[in-house]
């Protein structure tokens, strides 16, 4: 289970994504999130993981925490489909771990 000393420990561009409080990597598929919050309080960044049920990504980056209801898709044309309608950025490749714009 996320504590709150992991989200105050995370060093910029530290990153996870838990399934069920848990951090979890894939071999294959595509990360996309679906909605989000960004704040510079861990307190809130942890709020925020158990208002999304614990199944989400977090990331880590000039005092920010950006945390994001995601969930894991196996094409990347639906990660992008999703992707666009959500105003997400980009979605994330498990194989490599490199992200394709949307």
């Amino acid at each position: 289970m996320l504590t709150i000393n992991t989200l105050q420990n995370m060093r910029d561009n530290d990153g996870m994504t838990l399934k069920n409080g848990q951090p979890v990597k894939y071999k294959s598929g595509w990360q996309v999130a679906l909605s989000g919050i960004e704040t510079r309080s861990a307190a809130e960044a942890l709020k925020a993981v158990k208002d999304f049920g614990e199944n989400c990504g977090i990331w880590f980056s000039d005092g920010i925490y950006y945390i994001d209801q995601s969930i894991r898709v196996s094409t990347k044309r639906e990660a992008l489909t999703i992707g666009r309608l959500c105003n997400q950025i980009s979605v994330l490749c498990w194989r490599n771990m490199k992200l394709a714009y949307c």
